[in-house]
């Protein structure tokens, strides 16, 4: 719900854009997109077990946002 406030706001001041979020227990963490046509896309469920692939993947989302600024 929020991702889609975030997107409307976005649109409300002329930027069409995929609105990117992200949900984490500490743990375990997902990774979701939703496309201006309204298409939600979520990851798999990605854990500290492999700090490795999920900093890499955290590096790789902040990078995505940073492109919308």
């Amino acid at each position: 719900m929020e991702m889609q406030a975030c997107q409307w706001v976005n649109q409300q001041m002329g930027r069409s854009l995929d609105t990117y979020g992200m949900v984490t227990n500490g743990e375990g963490w997902k990774f979701y997109r939703l496309a201006i046509a309204g298409e939600v896309s979520e990851s798999l469920l990605h854990g500290i077990g492999d700090m490795p692939v999920l900093l890499g993947l955290l590096r790789a989302f902040f990078a995505l946002c940073s492109q919308s600024l």
